[in-house]
């Protein structure tokens, strides 16, 4: 087989994958052969997980919050289980009624069709919502959803970074306590002076934040959600883990914890 006959063969198989959707192919328009398509699968796939992650969390809801929605306003949405899995990249094939589902919500945030919304949690929610898309398609179909899944469609700029995760003060009184908890062990494991303990963590911080991480440590009132927002780094990791971390390093192996210059002891 030439070369020419095989590229055209891959762009006829890509082609019957087009008309899976029940769309031309044309209207994907894209120079790009099946084969280099399965090569980037895994890459492609990430990428899509990511947006879905990004779009959540740019809309501030939680893996929950489609599928109360849908449970009040009576259509079918994506399960929160698949939904984490599409998020993380490990979902494997897609079937197409995850695309029509995603789709679907997609739809109806376009055009602000609720639904009979009964709770007024879900209706704060969908009351800013945006629709996601690009500049050619401010709301995206299954189509759009499809070929950005395959790798025929680049993830939209607005949902390429990542937000910070929404908590509530629930989880942010309960990250606060385990960090607290997490001091207090080291404290006591290395034998250590609780005052100095203290003062060589809260210089682990950086200077703008660390009277507040200083407070929290001491028990003078919990995290706010807001204020873990910008101390988000990935994941469920953040900055306070982070600086315990190696201020619990650094005691294990018996040296400073910080190569910062030694302050004046911290006050709340």
């Amino acid at each position: 087989m030439t070369g020419s006959a095989r590229k055209g063969q891959e762009v006829t198989r890509s082609a019957k994958f087009a008309v899976w959707f029940g769309f031309p192919f044309r209207i994907l328009n894209v120079a790009i052969t099946y084969a280099e398509l399965l090569e980037r699968q895994e890459e492609n796939r990430a990428a899509f997980g990511r947006m879905l992650l990004n779009w959540r969390r740019t809309n501030g809801w939680t893996q929950y919050t489609a599928c109360s929605w849908a449970e009040e306003s009576g259509f079918d949405a994506i399960s929160y289980g698949n939904l984490s899995v599409i998020e993380q990249g490990k979902a494997g094939e897609l079937r197409q009624k995850a695309f029509w589902q995603l789709g679907e919500l997609n739809r109806r945030i376009a055009e602000k069709d609720w639904g009979p919304v009964k709770s007024q949690a879900i209706k704060d929610k969908l009351e800013n919502a945006i629709p996601l898309g690009d500049d050619e398609c401010p709301a995206w179909t299954p189509l759009e959803l499809w070929a950005c899944y395959c790798g025929l469609r680049d993830v939209p700029e607005a949902f390429q970074t990542t937000p910070a995760p929404t908590v509530g003060q629930r989880k942010a009184t309960e990250l606060s306590a385990k960090w607290r908890n997490q001091m207090r062990r080291v404290v006591d494991e290395c034998g250590l002076e609780p005052s100095d303990a203290l003062n060589s963590l809260a210089v682990e911080a950086s200077e703008e934040h660390r009277k507040r991480f200083f407070a929290v440590l001491t028990g003078f009132g919990d995290y706010k959600p807001e204020e873990l927002a910008p101390l988000w780094i990935e994941g469920d990791l953040y900055l306070p883990k982070r600086w315990l971390d190696q201020w619990e390093a650094a005691n294990r192996k018996g040296s400073k914890p910080s190569g910062r210059k030694a302050k004046k002891p911290v006050t709340a």
